[in-house]
């Protein structure tokens, strides 16, 4: 959802449209994904893809003191000036189930390759060098950016042509599933 916004907003891959952007950014913020609640929060000072909106800035702005355990004060000044183009994230916490500290954003090194060793059954493209290359960049993955997953062709939907390359055609599509974000140790799955 968080890449689909950034998408929009940059119009990346499709036209800029920053109504989308907005959309998708409140979608992402809702599923506590803590860069698009502050995306939200300057979107609605700023009135970009929406009307200009300070109560609702100041709430998702307090929901990032919440995440980031940044003191209210701190958020309240930045949400006062209106003015900041991005804001820093302690990345020190630590992970609730091993209590080692997050290398980024709510990413356990540790509990991640745990995971993702105990989905390599879940998943196969049937072919195995495609299989151990993507199993590698997951188990060395030092945040959400840098995961390949196999992605089934069931799970894509708006298949379309787009160009045709060197040797075959290309086409486009949309991942139902979106990308992994973080594990969710509650809920025993991934966030997307």
């Amino acid at each position: 959802m968080y890449n689909l916004a950034v998408c929009y907003w940059e119009g990346e891959g499709t036209e800029k449209n920053l109504e989308m952007a907005f959309y998708w950014y409140q979608k992402a913020a809702e599923k506590d994904h803590v860069v698009a609640m502050n995306f939200l929060a300057i979107r609605y000072e700023n009135g970009e893809g929406t009307e200009k909106n300070l109560e609702k800035a100041f709430y998702w702005h307090q929901k990032v003191a919440e995440y980031t355990k940044l003191s209210s004060e701190d958020e309240v000044k930045v949400c006062n000036k209106c003015k900041i183009p991005h804001i820093e994230y302690p990345w020190h916490h630590q992970c609730n189930k091993c209590k080692q500290p997050y290398i980024n954003y709510q990413w356990c090194q540790q509990c991640n390759t745990e995971q993702f060793q105990q989905d390599f059954s879940n998943w196969t493209s049937k072919n195995e060098f495609i299989d151990k290359f993507i199993q590698e960049a997951q188990l060395n993955a030092k945040n959400s950016y840098e995961i390949l997953e196999w992605i089934p062709y069931n799970n894509l939907s708006s298949i379309s042509y787009y160009d045709k390359g060197g040797f075959s055609e290309i086409h486009k599509a949309i991942w139902s599933d979106g990308p992994i974000f973080n594990w969710d140790f509650d809920k025993q799955q991934w966030n997307r």
